[in-house]
């Protein structure tokens, strides 16, 4: 067995089952691991300026699996998990031996206005 199918079952062990999306595209389900970076130190990617002082927004960790390509979807796609949005601020895969064993992000949740 691969590496990166080794790492796939793993996560399916301990990740929680998303979707992507991308336009009118959704993908089919599959297991990866999100997870909130607010307990260290360096997470203000982009820090947010209002009035009573700057605000941090809600940042995650992604790691997901090798056949889920996250590097060819377009800057609108979102993360779909438990009735929550996310938009990737980075992508990548991880490469090992000229082989993509897994892919990482990190991610932004997306606050959407409530209705009245």
């Amino acid at each position: 067995m691969s590496r990166a199918e080794i790492i796939k079952n793993e996560l399916i062990k301990v990740g929680k089952e998303i979707f992507l999306a991308d336009g009118d595209w959704v993908s089919t389900p599959f297991f990866a691991v999100i997870k909130q970076k607010w307990q260290e130190t360096k997470t203000n990617f982009e820090p947010k300026y209002t009035a009573i002082g700057e605000v941090s927004a809600d940042y995650y960790v992604y790691i997901g699996p090798y056949d889920h390509n996250i590097e060819a979807l377009s800057d609108n796609a979102l993360v779909l998990y438990d009735d929550e949005k996310y938009i990737f601020k980075k992508k990548q895969g991880f490469v090992m031996g000229g082989e993509t064993i897994y892919y990482w992000g990190v991610l932004r949740r997306v606050w959407e206005a409530e209705d009245d």
